[in-house]
């Protein structure tokens, strides 16, 4: 099969493995990033600077990206360059012409995005009865809607023929909000987030409890970390020597004065790099996911790529990822009692604390949740 997959660095870390998937069962993907200077540093993408043309040019051009020839074929990768980062702008919209251009001439069997359309994607719909949807997000997140993105949003859910959803908890109210029949979605799984293996040193994972916990990812509303900073007060008073590392780049939207001072939290609040988060997780314990809404989170497959449990909130599709009990465990979201019980009882119990990792090595890492898999449901 000839498949064109058209995605973005803010999801460069679930693309490449389920790339790699493709690739390796035979099939023939093209493969195009857009790259702006809004997202030269997201997820696994960490580009200083982007070269100075807006033009469709080889992945290759660009250095930041050469470790990743490790983890996959670039044959066909290609990043769709856009100087300005203005979807109206007239050189973004020549950009998208030419990109239509070059999938027509590729003449593919299926065109994968995992973006819904906006300004300068519409030509797409021209290609609707090829067309999937990856759609990470079937709701907006807390804080982050627009009427540009509930149109543009609205118009892809109308115009599309094929969707592919990660949880089933909200297939229904996504199928009543956006009038879309059930036999139109495909519910698929996200593996653990292995492109990250390019930066680990497996010999430096500490086996030895840090009583560490790491919150990683963008800084945003639904994120919950306010509730997290309060749940780590009550932690303290019974571990005194845990801490908490907070790393992730994005306006602080509550007041953080209060936590500033306090020696066992610590902030990075900057964009993080592959290498310097695979060290993150390499030290910690677990990581927490403490959302007031959620969709999936690239969060937990990335921890499971460490085989480090998570705390998350039980909220979007956060329960069909975390196995309760035996992978990380679930809180009720904006709980803080519950929080800080749940950081407590994995902070005092080792012996279970490694039987959680054991277990997410086994579950992981095979099975349903191997890309190749996941691939496999895709291509069906």
């Amino acid at each position: 099969m000839k498949i064109v997959y058209i995605s973005s660095p803010h999801f460069a870390d679930c693309d490449f493995p389920l790339i790699r998937a493709f690739q390796q069962l035979g099939h023939e993907v093209y493969y195009f990033m857009s790259l702006a200077p809004y997202s030269k540093k997201s997820t696994i993408i960490n580009i200083e600077k982007l070269i100075d043309k807006d033009d469709i040019i080889p992945a290759s051009n660009y250095k930041e990206l050469q470790p990743y020839k490790r983890f996959f074929d670039f044959k066909n990768f290609n990043i769709i360059n856009q100087t300005s980062g203005k979807q109206s702008s007239p050189s973004s919209q020549r950009l998208y012409r030419n990109l239509f251009k070059a999938i027509k001439k590729i003449k593919p069997d299926k065109v994968i995005s995992t973006g819904l359309l906006e300004i300068s994607t519409v030509p797409l719909i021209l290609l609707r009865s090829k067309l999937t949807f990856i759609v990470h997000d079937p709701f907006p997140h807390s804080g982050e809607t627009s009427f540009r993105k509930t149109f543009f949003r609205r118009l892809s859910f109308l115009v599309g023929k094929q969707f592919v959803l990660f949880n089933k908890n909200q297939l229904d109210d996504f199928c009543k909000s956006y009038h879309i029949k059930k036999e139109q979605i495909i519910i698929n799984r996200l593996g653990t987030y292995d492109a990250m293996n390019t930066f680990i040193d497996k010999e430096k994972i500490s086996e030895e409890p840090s009583k560490n916990i790491l919150f990683f990812g963008r800084i945003s509303p639904y994120k919950g970390i306010e509730y997290l900073c309060e749940a780590m007060k009550k932690v303290h008073e019974e571990v005194p020597d845990a801490t908490l590392t907070i790393a992730g780049g994005g306006k602080m939207y509550f007041d953080y004065a209060p936590y500033k001072d306090l020696d066992y939290i610590h902030l990075m609040n900057r964009y993080i790099p592959t290498e310097e988060l695979a060290n993150l997780l390499q030290r910690c314990d677990f990581s927490v996911c403490p959302y007031t809404d959620a969709t999936q989170s690239g969060v937990i497959m990335t921890s499971f790529t460490m085989n480090k449990p998570v705390i998350a909130s039980n909220v979007g599709g956060l329960g069909e990822m975390i196995e309760d009990g035996k992978t990380g465990i679930l809180v009720p979201p904006k709980d803080i009692d519950a929080l800080a019980n749940a950081l407590i009882s994995l902070l005092k119990d080792e012996n279970r604390l490694k039987q959680m990792s054991e277990t997410i090595a086994t579950t992981y890492h095979s099975g349903d949740w191997d890309w190749n898999n996941i691939a496999r449901k895709y291509l069906k």
